[in-house]
């Protein structure tokens, strides 16, 4: 039977709500006489980051964080100081630190376990370095998916006090992850290899089925080697639940599009469309209903060229869709907007030149087929409105 206690403290009075704070969530540091433990002090900061992510509160995610430490010159993450740690917010403009330490000590009333973890959260405030709230969570080891979930929402709870989700709507969401499976997916996280990570994540997708992450890290990495197969095979098991969601859809429908599987790549740029209005998403989505020949294709390049004026290939992909029509004049005016951007750019000469030729596509054409220009990354244009709750 789970053996599991939390107690919460708070340590500070209200804090005024904002609705734009920013967090950063440090690794946990291991105080236990263990480096083999080192693992669990990012287990814990992953879960923390999930639950705020996943709840629209802005927060920098590992690989912001672990970019900004190099940029830094730092020491690694599991060893960085508090002063450390404010100076790596200040980078990643956040206003809010959410930091701590655990310690394993052995459990007399469970001589067979593996120990009691004690895990010591805290919360500054980064603008004016004010503590603003502790939090306390203990457990036994073997229920670390259950203790850090615990944490997960007790930090969640205090980060947004209108919301009503309770623990066992929180553990709905976001239930215990078996500690092997979690162990190894951390491992494969930080491992000094793409070897040893992909060896260790698919470890952990298989002692676990129901665990998503390790899933999504294994579709980005078969993506970034361009393994388009394999890496859409992955990122179609990340549910909506999953924080990674929208972004899995992204790289989802990358890979669709790379596979030319044109229907399925717009299924997938449409959900990311509904929850990020962001340029380089409607970029994408227009670029897989042009390879359909659906006449939507127009207006996602033009809501992607009206959002960012200044990025040359939306003018040239809406240019591109209107000369495929005929509409020369309206082709051209795109193809010289290029131009003044990127005087080099050889497609929107040759097409500027067919425009005012009055030239369209010829059969068989190689050429001047397939021209689209897709975005691989996004940037949100906002931070996400964490529900109709107020952040603090």
């Amino acid at each position: 039977m789970m053996r599991l206690s939390l107690v919460f403290l708070c340590v500070a009075a209200a804090v005024p709500a904002c609705l734009a704070q920013s967090y950063l969530v440090g690794t946990f540091t291991n105080r236990s006489k263990d480096p083999n433990l080192d693992w669990v002090g990012e287990s814990l900061s992953e879960a923390t980051r999930d639950a705020l992510a996943a709840s629209g509160i802005s927060v920098a995610t590992r690989e912001d964080r672990e970019e900004a430490v190099r940029r830094l010159a730092l020491r690694p993450s599991s060893q960085l100081t508090l002063a450390s740690l404010t100076k790596l917010g200040a980078e990643l403009e956040a206003q809010r630190l959410v930091y701590g330490r655990f310690d394993v000590v052995p459990d007399r009333d469970a001589p067979s376990s593996r120990g009691r973890i004690r895990v010591l959260a805290r919360v500054l405030n980064l603008t004016d370095a004010v503590p603003l709230t502790e939090f306390v969570v203990t457990g036994l080891l073997e229920d670390l998916g259950a203790v850090r979930g615990d944490l997960a929402w007790q930090v969640l709870r205090w980060a947004q006090p209108s919301s009503t989700l309770s623990r066992e709507q929180f553990r709905e969401r976001h239930p215990p992850v078996k500690v092997n499976a979690l162990e190894y997916y951390i491992r494969g996280l930080i491992a000094p290899t793409a070897e040893s990570a992909h060896r260790l994540l698919t470890q952990a997708a298989r002692l676990d089925p129901t665990f998503s992450a390790p899933r999504f890290h294994l579709g980005r990495m078969h993506f970034e080697k361009e393994n388009y197969r394999e890496a859409a095979s992955w990122l179609e098991m990340v549910p909506s639940a999953d924080p990674r969601y929208i972004e899995a859809n992204f790289l989802l429908g990358l890979c669709s599009y790379e596979l030319s599987e044109f229907a399925a790549s717009r299924r997938a740029f449409e959900k990311v469309a509904a929850a990020v209005p962001a340029a380089e998403v409607w970029n994408n989505l227009g670029a897989a209903d042009a390879r359909l020949n659906r006449p939507e294709a127009l207006e996602y390049f033009e809501k992607a060229r009206k959002a960012d004026s200044k990025d040359p290939d939306y003018h040239f992909n809406a240019g591109y869709v209107l000369w495929k029509r005929g509409s020369f004049d309206e082709a051209a005016e795109r193809f010289s907007a290029v131009l003044d951007r990127t005087q080099d750019d050889e497609d929107a000469i040759v097409l500027l030149e067919r425009c005012r030729n009055r030239v369209g596509p010829r059969r068989g054409e190689v050429r001047t087929e397939g021209l689209e220009r897709l975005k691989d990354s996004y940037s949100e244009p906002a931070a996400k409105p964490a529900s109709t709750a107020s952040v603090r």
